[in-house]
């Protein structure tokens, strides 16, 4: 296969050797099923973060690698090429083809499994993907330790025959710039859980770490804890090397016990067939419970248990949450605040006790301690977001009628903040509750929608797909949007919405015309049920739902807003803008539709009308942070 700039499909991610084989095995399946060109584009930075990998041939052989790799010193040029992640919720594979066929180019960042189209089935992706694995030409030196490994492993097995295995994920987590500076929850799981997870198992089960230290310090005499250099000859193997053999070693167990956003154990889980526990959410919910409460009393009073200070601050981090649902909030930041030395070498410590500050109610805690985070000159960009969210909801909180506040949620919905649910949360009831809510109003969610709809999720507040599932273009980016889409799912999205959809829904499948809305009531709910089908995917459905609510409440500014966001998901860019400036003609003080107009506009190089909606925003809301966001963003557009 020749390797060429444009292929259709290429597969990039600036990640370890486990997202980077996930990747690879991902663009092989695309494009064998496709019949398209398909090329990984192997990243190969020597001073970068991950230099063990700058070269593949330490994994491959040279034939593969010149037929499926290019090998690239950076951040690749995907200008021009659709991500996959984000169309896989809403294309199938006939619509695949057929854009295939038309000349458009894609690129796929998987990291974690398989990319499935719509209706496609993940069983048979995952079959296709582990045929495609078994027949991966590893370089000769790797190639003879893996048979080797697996020798070595099927003999301690012995008459055990399953082979249970726990994947330690330590390391640069615990001390290495930038990893240790800020929290890796997904990636790390305490020695609670873990310990909870061995006692489970019905015998000795391997450990796979990158800090052998972490391992006899979890084990603490315990017999059934193995280290996997006990089992395996992983002597004279570089870093790359090892990794890569221990990946495709464990891949051969029947059970993994594992960190839930750990591409290392994935790659295990996507080329064989092992079952995996993800830690610590598959614990049982006592057990759960209690190692969450013994993992919090040990941060609180004994600090000097953890094997260093990166394993003290890693762990705070989930004990965060459970501190904040037991109320123990107060105590946790009273304990974090504390640790000067520690927060030092680890700042996100200040940025937990601030939020556990300020879910115990302590406000002036919360706004001092992430003050103190902001001090500091080691602070990373996110963890810096979240100490300003901190700040911003204790002035919400205080002031929820201020043009300030409002400026604060609404940046907090649509600028990279938007995915810190809990504090979030906090800012939305505070102003949701406020009589003629100006947020609610800008969002166009009647306030008895927006109490019907936080009753129904049993929340404190609407689910965030109903408020901000109409202005998803408003988003930063695919990965901003993704979470509207799959929290919660479709189904559950309609029961949420209430009857009145489902029913005006199940109606037309029938082929017959629903009843009209008895309400004002009946009609918004319609019309949430229509921006959910929307959202995913199902665009006929919302279509009919959409003209049918148009011709009962014509000129409604959310029913042409609904129609404009399908029209453009569905690639009519023409009919998109009639039905946006209708919505505007409708509410023409609403500074949201202004700033979809000038997104837009943006997006479709329509410079004059994008920098005007910009213009008449400023002067219809006092938002100047969400104001200077959006128009970075309607300038970034601009310029690609």
């Amino acid at each position: 296969m020749r390797v060429t700039q444009q292929a259709p499909i290429v597969g990039f991610r600036r990640d370890r050797i486990g997202a980077r084989l996930i990747g690879l095995l991902n663009v092989l399946r695309l494009g064998q099923i496709y019949e398209a060109e398909a090329v990984y584009l192997w990243l190969a930075d020597p001073t970068g973060h991950y230099p063990e990998l700058a070269d593949p041939h330490d994994f491959l052989c040279g034939d593969f690698i010149d037929r499926h790799i290019r090998i690239v010193g950076g951040m690749p040029d995907l200008t021009g090429r659709s991500n996959l992640s984000a169309l896989a919720m809403t294309v199938d594979a006939a619509s695949f083809r057929q854009r295939l066929a038309r000349g458009e180019l894609f690129h796929s960042d998987a990291a974690f499994e398989m990319t499935c189209l719509l209706g496609e089935s993940r069983d048979e992706a995952h079959r296709q993907a582990v045929r495609i694995a078994a027949d991966l030409p590893l370089a000769p030196r790797l190639a003879e330790r893996l048979a080797e490994g697996r020798r070595r492993l099927a003999e301690w097995a012995g008459d055990r025959g399953a082979i249970r295995a726990l994947h330690l994920r330590r390391g640069d987590l615990l001390d290495g710039d930038p990893w240790s500076l800020s929290s890796w929850p997904a990636k790390y799981v305490p020695d609670e859980f873990c310990r909870v997870w061995i006692d489970q198992q019905p015998g000795p089960v391997v450990v796979f770490t990158d800090t052998p230290a972490a391992t006899a310090h979890l084990a603490q005499g315990d017999p059934r804890v193995v280290p996997v250099d006990q089992v395996l000859d992983l002597d004279g193997l570089n870093a790359a090397e090892r990794d890569m053999l221990e990946v495709l070693v464990m891949a051969g167990a029947t059970r993994i016990g594992a960190p839930g956003g750990s591409a290392f154990s994935r790659a295990a889980l996507t080329i064989g067939h092992a079952q995996l526990d993800s830690l610590p959410r598959s614990l049982p919910p006592q057990e759960n419970q209690d190692a969450h409460q013994a993992l919090l009393d040990r941060v609180i009073s004994r600090p000097d248990s953890f094997l260093c200070s990166g394993d003290l601050a890693q762990s705070a981090q989930h004990a965060l949450h459970h501190a904040i649902t037991t109320g123990q909030g107060a105590a946790l930041a009273d304990a974090l605040a504390a640790m000067s030395d520690a927060a030092a070498r680890h700042p996100f410590l200040y940025r937990i006790a601030a939020v556990s500050a300020l879910h115990a109610g302590r406000h002036d805690t919360a706004r001092d301690v992430a003050a103190r985070a902001l001090a500091a000159p080691n602070l990373v960009p996110r963890d810096t977001r979240e100490c300003q969210q901190v700040q911003d909801t204790v002035g919400v909180i205080g002031d929820p009628q201020s043009p300030a506040s409002l400026d604060a949620f609404l940046l907090a919905c649509f600028g990279e903040k938007a995915h810190h649910r809990p504090v979030r949360d906090m800012m939305a009831a505070a102003l949701f509750g406020q009589p003629g809510s100006t947020a609610l109003r800008l969002l166009m969610l009647p306030g008895w929608q927006a109490q019907d709809l936080a009753e129904r999720a049993e929340a404190a507040v609407p689910p965030l797909w109903s408020y901000l599932g109409d202005w998803e273009e408003l988003l930063d980016d695919v990965t901003a949007r993704q979470p509207l889409r799959e929290m919660p799912d479709l189904h559950r999205k309609m029961l949420q919405s209430g009857r009145d959809g489902l029913i005006a829904d199940e109606a037309f499948a029938s082929g017959a015309a629903p009843d009209t809305p008895r309400d004002a009531y009946g009609t918004a709910r319609i019309g949430l049920a229509a921006s959910a089908l929307s959202l995913h995917g199902r665009y006929a459905r919302a279509l009919r739902l959409l003209h049918w609510l148009d011709e009962v409440q014509p000129g409604d500014a959310m029913i042409n807003k609904r129609l404009a966001d399908t029209c453009f998901r569905l690639g009519n860019a023409d009919l998109g803008f009639e039905f946006l400036g209708a919505a505007l003609d409708a509410m023409p003080d609403n500074v949201l539709l202004h700033l979809s107009m000038a997104r837009r506009a943006a997006v479709a190089g329509r410079a004059a009308q994008a920098l005007d909606r910009l213009e008449q925003a400023a002067g219809l809301l006092q938002a100047p942070r969400l104001l200077q966001r959006q128009g970075r963003r309607v300038r970034q557009a601009l310029a690609a």
